[in-house]
This record gives C-alpha cells, sequence and structure tokens, in this order.
C-alpha cells in the first residue's frame, strides 16, 4: 500500500484529495502547514508529498529545501499544488529543486493528478 502525505492549509482541498487516494487504496496522512508536513515526512517517509505553496508559517519552497537537505527525506518524490495564479517564473523556481516532480493548479483533475502521483511512486 502506498502512503501519501498531503502538506496544504486548506481543508476542502485536503479532504477532497484524501478521500479520493483512500478510496484507489493509498494511506493518506495529513500536515496542515509546512511546520508539521516536515516533521511527518522525517516521521513516516511516504512514498509521495502533495505540497501547497502558500501556508502561513513555512512556504512549500523551505519545505522542499528543507526536505532535500535531509538525507531520510530527499529522494521523496515531491508534487507541488497551487491554488494561487502561478506564473512559468514561479514554475521554474520550484523545478530547480530536484525533489520537485511537478507543479500544478489545484484546479487539475483528480484524475490526472493519479496518473501523475502513479507515475512518480509506481506500485511496490
Amino acid at each position: 500500500m502506498k502512503l501519501m502525505l498531503i502538506i496544504d492549509d486548506n481543508v476542502e482541498f485536503r479532504t477532497m484529495v484524501s478521500d479520493y487516494f483512500t478510496d484507489l487504496g493509498y494511506t493518506v496522512e495529513i500536515a496542515e502547514n509546512g511546520r508539521e508536513g516536515l516533521l511527518k515526512a522525517k516521521a513516516i517517509r511516504p512514498d509521495i508529498i502533495l505540497c501547497d505553496v502558500m501556508m502561513p508559517d513555512i512556504g512549500g519552497i523551505e519545505v522542499i529545501r528543507n526536505l532535500q537537505s535531509d538525507d531520510d527525506t530527499r529522494e521523496i518524490p515531491v508534487l507541488v499544488i497551487t491554488g494561487t495564479f502561478f506564473d512559468k517564473d514561479m514554475s521554474e523556481l520550484f523545478r530547480q529543486e530536484s525533489n520537485c516532480r511537478e507543479f500544478m493548479s489545484k484546479t487539475v483533475e483528480l484524475a490526472y493528478l493519479q496518473k501523475k502521483v502513479e507515475a512518480l511512486a509506481p506500485a511496490k
């Protein structure tokens, strides 16, 4: 069974994505902010992380960089999903981090998100 960590301060988005992937057989852990997300990532070592960009304590780029700098979490693929409008420069900033594998909008269809997750964290 695959383990996913969702780091996002938006409860509606977290719940929707968590329910969708739980129905597909994933074990989904939730972190409500970047600080909690970093602690959970190190503790549970998920197969994939979905991370928001704008969060109240530690933003997405800092989360990704912290994960990248830790031997225990650097290989975990991160899919960045943002609810705010983003331009090409923001996307490029995130893509410079080797653990950031995708950057997309929260308006993405869940079936498309599922395909991306499955490609980044194949079945064990």
